[in-house]
């Protein structure tokens, strides 16, 4: 893990607990098929949270971008 990217990776995990508790209990079902599902989704949305807001950290300048040293020199 790099250090710039900690916080956020730590930020998507505590977005995907809240998300896919939110919804276990929005849902009122805690059937174990509905807890599967919903944990998979919960993983899904938290790392397409994480892809955007890293995206969008590395647009504004905030991340350093990845190096694309292929070697050419």
């Amino acid at each position: 893990m790099s250090r710039p990217l900690l916080p956020l990776k730590a930020g998507a995990i505590v977005f995907t607990l809240l998300w896919t508790a939110w919804m276990m209990w929005w849902s009122g079902s805690f059937s174990s098929a509905n807890v599967v599902i919903l944990a998979l989704c919960g993983a899904a949305v938290g790392y397409l949270w994480y892809r955007a807001m890293r995206w969008q950290f590395e647009r504004m300048g905030m991340l350093p971008r990845k190096d694309d040293s292929s070697g050419t020199s």
